[in-house]
C-alpha cells in the first residue's frame, strides 16, 4: 500500500512539472510573438485614434467651458441687486441693469456716485461666478450719457488705460448687433498696470428689452476676461507628451492657445505658423465647435513610435526571463504542492486507525496551509464529537435508570399521605384531613403525569391549596384575590403561578410580620397575555429590582442540585417563557419600596386560548 502512494506521490510530482511546461510554457511563448505582432500593429492604428479622441475631448472641455461663460455672461438680464438704492428701487428684474445705466432711479446729485457703485457691485457679483474669471467690464453707450466704461478685477488693483482695453478688444469696430457670445484672441493685460498676463475675453452684447422684438436698442457689452490658465490646465488633463503639440484657433487662424507659447496670440494663417502634415509629422484637427474654436493636433511620428518599436524587443526579452523562470517555479511548486499532501496522506491513515492526536505542520497561508489547518480542526471536533457522544450515552443511560426509580416514589408517598389522612379521619381530626389532602392534590400536580400545558384555572385551584396550607400555619395571615375570567379556556405552562406566589409571600408580606393580601389577575392585550402576581408587601427599591431585573437576564438557568434548590422561583419561571415562546416574553417586575411588588407572566395568546 504504501509502494502504491510513494508510485502515485512520484507521478503526480512529474506529471505537474511536465504539464507546466507543455500545456503553459510553450503555448506562452507562441501564442505571446503571434499576439505581440498583431497587437503592436493595431497600437500603432489605435495611437491615431487616441490621438484624435484627445483633440474632440479638448475641443468639448473648451466648449463646456465657454458654455459656462456663455450662462455667465446672460446674468446682466436677471440681475436683481441695488443694495445701494434701497427697497423697490427697480421696476422689474429685467431691466435693472438699464435702469442703473441710465441713472433715471437715482437722484441727479447722486447719480454719478451711486452709478458707479452699483455697476461695481453687479461686476463683482460677475467675476465670484468663476475662479478663473481674471477681469469684467462693460461699456455702455446709451443715448444722453454717451460712452461710459466700467471695469472691476481682484487681481489688478489700477486700470489705467482705457484706450489700450478698446484696442484689445478693437471696440471701435464691434459688432453691436450679434446676439451671441463673441470670441476675442489672447492678448495681454497691458491695460491694467503692474506686469501683464495672457488672458482671452468673452463678450455678449445687451439690449433693451422693452422695445419691439428684433428690433431692440443696443445698451452696452459685458466683456469678461478669461485668465488663459483655465486653457492650460484643461491642456493638461490629457498629460501630453513633448512629442504632440496643441493649437487651439479660431475661423480666421488666431491663436487663443498653444503648447508651443511662441504660437498664442498670433494668427497661424497670416505668419505661416499653421502646422503642415508629412512623412514624420502626423496632423489632427477636429470640426470647430459651437463657438468657432477647433483643436490641431500635430505629432511627430518618429519620436512617437519610436517607443513602441523598442518596447518589442523589450518585450522578446521579458518574454524570454519568464519562460525560464516558469519552468523553475513549476519544478519548484509542484514539489513544494505535492509534499503536503503526501504527508497529509499519510496522517489520514493514522485517523483512519483511530488516532484523532496528530496534527499537520501549518508552515504557509496558502490553500495547502488552510487545508492543513482546517484538517487538525477537523480531527479535534471530530474527537470532540465522539467524546461528547459517548457521554451523552451514559447520561441518557442514568436519566433513564432514575426515571425507573422516581416511579415508585409518587406512589408511596400518596398511599402513605392516605393512610394518614384515613387516620385523621377516623380520630374525628378534620382540619389535619384537609391539610393533608390539600398537600396529596399538590404532590400529585407536582410529580404526577408530564404535562407541558394545563388550563390556567388549575394552576389558580393548585396556589389556593398552597394559600390554604400557608394559613394553616400562619392563622390566615395572607388573603387570596384571584380574578382570572375565562381561564378554563387559557392554556399555560405548567407550575407557573405557586412560585411567583411563594416568592411573594416569603419575600413581601412575611417580612411586614402582619396581614397581607395577593392577587391574581389575567387579562389579553394586543395578542398577549399577561398574568400577573401582586403583593402589598414591603416591596423593593430601584437599586434591587436593578439587581433581581440583571439576575433573570443572565446565562444561569435556574436549577436544583444534591443539597438545595439554587434560583428555582423566578428564575425558573421566566427561563421557561423564554424557552418556549421567545426572548421578547418571561417575567416582567415592578415594584415600590413599602407599597408593595407585581411580577408579570407575559406570554403569546391565540383566539383558540
Amino acid at each position: 500500500m504504501r509502494n502504491g502512494k510513494s508510485r502515485i506521490n512520484l507521478n503526480l510530482y512529474h506529471k505537474f512539472a511536465l504539464a507546466m511546461i507543455l500545456l503553459g510554457l510553450f503555448p506562452m511563448l507562441i501564442l505571446s510573438t503571434f499576439m505581440m505582432n498583431i497587437l503592436l500593429e493595431e497600437y500603432e492604428s489605435a495611437l491615431s485614434d487616441n490621438y484624435q479622441q484627445a483633440a474632440i475631448h479638448i475641443s468639448s472641455s473648451v466648449e463646456n467651458m465657454l458654455s459656462v461663460y456663455n450662462d455667465a455672461s446672460k446674468s446682466a438680464y436677471y440681475y436683481e441687486a441695488g443694495s445701494q438704492t434701497g427697497e423697490g428701487a427697480y421696476s422689474s428684474g429685467y431691466d435693472t441693469l438699464r435702469q442703473i445705466l441710465t441713472g433715471e432711479i437715482f437722484e441727479y446729485d447722486e447719480r454719478d456716485g451711486q452709478r458707479e457703485s452699483e455697476m461695481r457691485i453687479f461686476l463683482q457679483n460677475i467675476e465670484n461666478m468663476d475662479g478663473y474669471i481674471y477681469a469684467v467690464h462693460f461699456v455702455a453707450d446709451t443715448p444722453g450719457t454717451g460712452r461710459r466704461s466700467f471695469h472691476f478685477s481682484r487681481r489688478k488693483t489700477y486700470f489705467n488705460d482705457e484706450e489700450a482695453f478698446y484696442d484689445s478688444v478693437n471696440y471701435e469696430a464691434w459688432d453691436t448687433s450679434s446676439k451671441n457670445l463673441l470670441l476675442i484672441p489672447t492678448h495681454e493685460t497691458d491695460y491694467y498696470s503692474g506686469v501683464r498676463d495672457d488672458v482671452f475675453t468673452v463678450a455678449r452684447n445687451y439690449y433693451d428689452l422693452r422695445g419691439e422684438i428684433g428690433r431692440e436698442k443696443y445698451i452696452g457689452t459685458l466683456f469678461l476676461d478669461i485668465d488663459i490658465e483655465k486653457l492650460r490646465l484643461i491642456i493638461k488633463k490629457m498629460h501630453m507628451d513633448e512629442a504632440q503639440n496643441i493649437w487651439l484657433v479660431d475661423e480666421e487662424g488666431d491663436c487663443f492657445y498653444s503648447t508651443r507659447a511662441e504660437a498664442i496670440g498670433r494668427n497661424l494663417e497670416r505668419e505661416g505658423l499653421m502646422p503642415v502634415a508629412s512623412g514624420e509629422t502626423m496632423v489632427i484637427a477636429t470640426q470647430e465647435n459651437d463657438y468657432g474654436l477647433k483643436v490641431i493636433l500635430a505629432i511627430d511620428t518618429k519620436e512617437a513610435f519610436e517607443r513602441i518599436r523598442s518596447m518589442r524587443y523589450t518585450m522578446y526579452g521579458f518574454l524570454a526571463v519568464c519562460a525560464g523562470g516558469l519552468l523553475l517555479a513549476s519544478i519548484y511548486f509542484s514539489g513544494k504542492l505535492t509534499r503536503p499532501i503526501h504527508s497529509m496522506m499519510e496522517q489520514m491513515s493514522q485517523v483512519e486507525s483511530g488516532n484523532f492526536d496528530i496534527q499537520l505542520p501549518v508552515e504557509t497561508y496558502d490553500e495547502i496551509g488552510i487545508l492543513s489547518e482546517r484538517f487538525n480542526r477537523m480531527s479535534q471536533e471530530l474527537k470532540n464529537y465522539i467524546n461528547q457522544s459517548y457521554v451523552a450515552q451514559i447520561k441518557k443511560n442514568e436519566a433513564e435508570l432514575t426515571a425507573l426509580k422516581s416511579q415508585i416514589y409518587p406512589h408511596f408517598l400518596y398511599n402513605t399521605l392516605e393512610i394518614i389522612r384515613m387516620t385523621a379521619v377516623d380520630n374525628q381530626d378534620g382540619q389535619v384531613s384537609k391539610m393533608i389532602e390539600a398537600l396529596s392534590e399538590q404532590m400529585h400536580y407536582l410529580i404526577g403525569p408530564v404535562e407541558d400545558m394545563v388550563p390556567l384555572e388549575k394552576e389558580v385551584d393548585i396556589v389556593r391549596k398552597y394559600v390554604y396550607l400557608l394559613n394553616c400555619r400562619i392563622s390566615g395571615k395572607v388573603l387570596l384575590d384571584v380574578q382570572t375570567p375565562g381561564s378554563y379556556e387559557i392554556m399555560v405552562p405548567k407550575l407557573i403561578l405557586q412560585p411567583l406566589v411563594e416568592n411573594a409571600y416569603v419575600h413581601g408580606i412575611k417580612p411586614k410580620s402582619s396581614r397581607g393580601s395577593i392577587m391574581i389577575e389575567a387579562a389579553v392585550k394586543d395578542e398577549r397575555l399577561e398574568v400577573s402576581v401582586i403583593d402589598n408587601g414591603v416591596g423593593m427599591n430601584e437599586a434591587e429590582v436593578k439587581n433581581l431585573e440583571e439576575f433573570l437576564g443572565g446565562e444561569e438557568p435556574g436549577v436544583k442540585n444534591e443539597y438545595n434548590w439554587q434560583s428555582i422561583g423566578l428564575k425558573n419561571v421566566h427561563d421557561r417563557i423564554r424557552y418556549l415562546y421567545g426572548e421578547e416574553y418571561g417575567i416582567r417586575v415592578t415594584s415600590t419600596a413599602g407599597v408593595g411588588t407585581m411580577i408579570q407572566v407575559l406570554m403569546p395568546y391565540k383566539e383558540n386560548g
